[in-house]
């Protein structure tokens, strides 16, 4: 088993926040309330274009400010709502609520954790960035927005070395939108060149077959878990090999399932330590994982990890 940590700073005309402020969402935010945590917040929401606090002024991309009002309810609102399977459906929600809350923060700590690179990235205005695709699995023909920084007209999007999608279109150089091309099963570093440079490769998608199902979490637990405790995922379609565990910013590579059900793995006691609570009080965060094999991409199931 291969257990490794993500860590990195980002430099470049996006400003996407460091691991360290998104670690800082500890507190539930709402209108009318001001810290430097609500400016991170809007940093976060301004890095993907659908989104975004405002696109001009107050607000908007490198104008952020330290207050969280109508627009940065209506930026929340339209996360949730991206994101509602995750964020608003397990606690019978249909519609975003614009607070940021418990379910919102652990999404928004697993999307940066998955976007940021592994090595450390310095960039000038043009370089090229790949954040995240809109999806992190499906067949061939399917259809996915790729959000990053310094794209062009001339791009080619990499599934590995040796396949990719050529002149790939962006009209706003932070999103490309092109089909999975016809590759055969199996988890792709997904990268793109183009005139300006090449991206980092750590961001990926799986192809799937379409017949085999993806893996599934059925329950984690413990619910409740401090830094070094073991915790146990049941689900199924786990391979025997292979499996990779995605947890907040680490990464478990090659975890193996005797039975195709199970799969365990320490929470590191490095695991958002950016994070403190009061003295003497308990705090809890949840924490989302997901399970990536050759198959697929799982469900995100999360369990509360004490600070």
């Amino acid at each position: 088993m291969n257990f490794k940590t993500i860590f990195c700073v980002v430099l470049f005309a996006i400003p996407l926040i460091s691991l360290a402020d998104s670690e800082s969402f500890t507190r539930t935010l709402k209108l009318g309330m001001r810290g430097e945590d609500v400016r991170s917040l809007q940093i976060f929401l301004n890095a993907d274009v659908e989104t975004r606090v405002a696109e001009t002024g107050v607000g908007s991309n490198g104008n952020e400010t330290d207050y969280f009002g109508p627009a940065t309810k209506r930026a929340l609102i339209k996360f949730q709502e991206k994101y509602r399977a995750e964020i608003l459906t397990p606690i019978g929600l249909v519609s975003g609520t614009g607070i940021f809350g418990a379910k919102t923060r652990a999404k928004a700590l697993t999307l940066k954790s998955s976007s940021q690179t592994s090595a450390v990235i310095q960039a000038s205005n043009n370089d090229v960035i790949v954040m995240f695709p809109s999806q992190y699995s499906g067949t061939p023909g399917t259809m996915i927005t790729i959000s990053g920084a310094g794209f062009t007209d001339d791009n080619t999007v990499y599934f590995g070395p040796a396949y990719a999608v050529v002149k790939a279109v962006s009209s706003n150089k932070q999103t490309i939108t092109l089909k999975v091309p016809s590759v055969p099963k199996g988890t792709y570093s997904l990268y793109v060149k183009n005139s300006q440079g090449e991206s980092n490769k750590d961001a990926f998608f799986v192809v799937t077959d379409g017949v085999t199902p993806e893996p599934k979490i059925e329950s984690i637990g413990p619910s409740q878990a401090a830094r070094g405790a073991r915790v146990i995922i049941k689900g199924s379609g786990f391979t025997l090999n292979g499996n990779t565990i995605r947890g907040g910013t680490n990464i478990f590579e090659d975890i193996s399932s005797a039975d195709g059900a199970s799969l365990s793995f320490v929470v590191p006691p490095s695991t958002l330590t950016a994070t403190s609570s009061e003295s003497g009080k308990k705090v809890f965060l949840p924490l989302w994982v997901y399970v990536v094999n050759e198959n697929g991409v799982s469900n995100g199931k999360s369990f509360d990890l004490e600070l």
